[in-house]
């Protein structure tokens, strides 16, 4: 099977898992972000720790999980709203993190930042995507959240054609290289019809989702910037560790964090935009 079938099909069943998942109710799509979590954690620290504290890092893919998870079990707590007291957990963990390094072989700060790096890089805006996606329900008394799953495969879909139209629009009128020392392939050409394209279709998406017009072209615009930025600090993770890819888990896709590099980056910019709402 040559590379582009691969490709081809790997996509369009992936693509079908992701919107069957979120779709179907929020506790798949929960088990959705926990994968992407997960997986990605996973080639993240397999990235930059190499063979370095091989237990540990199984403790922050847990970590991560468990953090896209917080929002529901503090709404499913006795209290029944969101506290954000977890933000004090924080200085205990970079504490811990650092006493764990300190007596370990390798005692470098380096290891420090890889590790609670990854749950800020790639667990938090999957917080950040859960949380927006659940809006209240409007009742008078006793109001509940409710998972509008709309609102996430909008942003799953304008993620796919960002990078779709970019790489079009690329091929067919690329000349000038955006960041050629860390992504060659990427031209200015490609980022303004990405650019344009996508929020020409997210007026499309906006009428079919039931979400205002305007907040809708500045979830693209936001998602076509800060997901081409996404994709270029992937590749400035790669190139300075002289990987291809993150990882072999999507055939002629790469890794999980290849997939999903530009929404990581792009959703603390993009979900905001449904808090307007």
């Amino acid at each position: 099977m040559n590379n582009f079938w691969q490709r081809a099909i790997t996509g369009a069943v992936f693509t079908t898992v992701v919107i069957a998942m979120t779709l179907y109710g929020e506790f798949t799509f929960l088990v959705l972000l926990s994968l992407i979590a997960g997986v990605s954690l996973f080639e993240y620290y397999r990235i930059t720790l190499k063979a370095q504290f091989k237990y540990l890092r199984y403790v922050y893919i847990l970590l991560g999980i468990a953090l896209v998870w917080l929002w529901s079990i503090s709404v499913w707590s006795i209290s029944g709203v969101l506290e954000y007291k977890f933000v004090f957990a924080l200085p205990m963990l970079f504490s811990l993190t650092a006493i764990a390094v300190l007596m370990s072989a390798e005692r470098k700060w380096k290891y420090i930042a890889y590790l609670i790096g990854g749950l800020l890089y790639i667990a938090l805006p999957l917080f950040f995507f859960h949380a927006a996606v659940m809006k209240s329900d409007g009742a008078l008394e006793s109001p509940q959240t409710v998972f509008y799953p709309y609102l996430a495969l909008n942003l799953f879909v304008l993620i796919w054609c960002s990078d779709t139209f970019a790489y079009l629009c690329g091929r067919a009128f690329g000349r000038h290289k955006l960041f050629e020392k860390v992504s060659p392939g990427k031209t200015w050409e490609g980022f303004a019809g990405g650019l344009l394209l996508s929020a020409a279709f997210s007026l499309l998406l906006a009428k079919w989702f039931d979400i205002p017009y305007g907040i809708n072209v500045g979830i693209a615009i936001s998602t076509v910037v800060f997901g081409t930025l996404g994709d270029l600090v992937e590749s400035m993770l790669k190139r300075e560790f002289g990987i291809k890819d993150s990882g072999n888990i999507l055939p002629g896709h790469g890794g999980m964090l290849d997939r999903f590099d530009a929404l990581l980056i792009s959703l603390p910019f993009t979900t905001v935009w449904y808090y307007f709402m």
